[in-house]
């Protein structure tokens, strides 16, 4: 995101600048200016992992943007009503900036749900199967990510079988993974049965929480969700 900010303010203040220099220039630089400038606020916007949840939504609002730059009176605007038009752009872009962002973090939060199990089975739900399902289409388009995958299970039982079971658990989301294209070595699994529980004896609410699958996004060796 610190990228599309820098590329978006350099478009800018080479725009503005230029407008400086050309007070006298015709509007058919000012429109082509504006054009150029809304062209590199699509590609900041719509660019990126963001793209998978926004890249539509930023694309069609810039575009609708530059239509209505073209459909301005021709000859009876000014270089200052142009760069008027450029100001009040970028201070829509920056509110659409704090938008994409928001969206982008209930996009990872969804992707990071846990895939919960019934209990004493490791065989995934038609929800589960969704899940992971989505999972695989953001991981086929933006393969500099893998996937850590946490199996656990509730404390009944003992801790050899919740062990295996959590174990058994994680294996079946990245098998599903696998089954949907996505290279096992960038799928990383554990089980760590019931040890984790927190739930107090005897709350199957709590306990149906505890028999999951958690999952963890991975880029560039750090866990959890680093958008740069």
């Amino acid at each position: 995101m610190k990228k599309a900010i820098a590329i978006t303010t350099l478009a800018l203040t080479s725009l503005v600048s230029t407008a400086a220099v050309q007070a006298d220039t015709q509007y058919t630089e000012a429109k082509q200016g504006a054009t150029f400038f809304t062209s590199a606020v699509v590609g900041a916007v719509a660019g990126g992992p963001i793209g998978f949840i926004a890249g539509a939504l930023g694309g069609a609002y810039m575009g609708e943007q530059i239509k209505q730059a073209d459909e301005v009176d021709t000859m009876s605007e000014s270089l200052a009503q142009a760069n008027n038009r450029i100001a009040s752009l970028s201070q829509q872009l920056v509110a659409s900036q704090h938008e994409v962002r928001d969206m982008q973090e209930l996009a990872f939060e969804t992707l990071s749900l846990p895939v919960l199990f019934q209990t004493g089975s490791d065989k995934l739900s038609s929800r589960g199967r969704q899940h992971v399902y989505t999972l695989a289409a953001f991981l086929q388009k933006y393969p500099q990510y893998q996937v850590n995958l946490d199996g656990h299970a509730d404390p009944r039982g003992t801790d050899e079988y919740n062990n295996v079971l959590s174990k058994a658990r994680a294996d079946a989301v990245k098998t599903a993974l696998e089954i949907a294209g996505i290279e096992g070595q960038r799928i990383l699994v554990s089980g760590f049965g019931s040890s984790q529980s927190t739930a107090i004896k005897g709350d199957l609410e709590a306990y149906a929480q505890e028999r999951r699958v958690d999952i963890d996004l991975i880029v560039d060796g750090v866990n959890g969700i680093v958008m740069n």
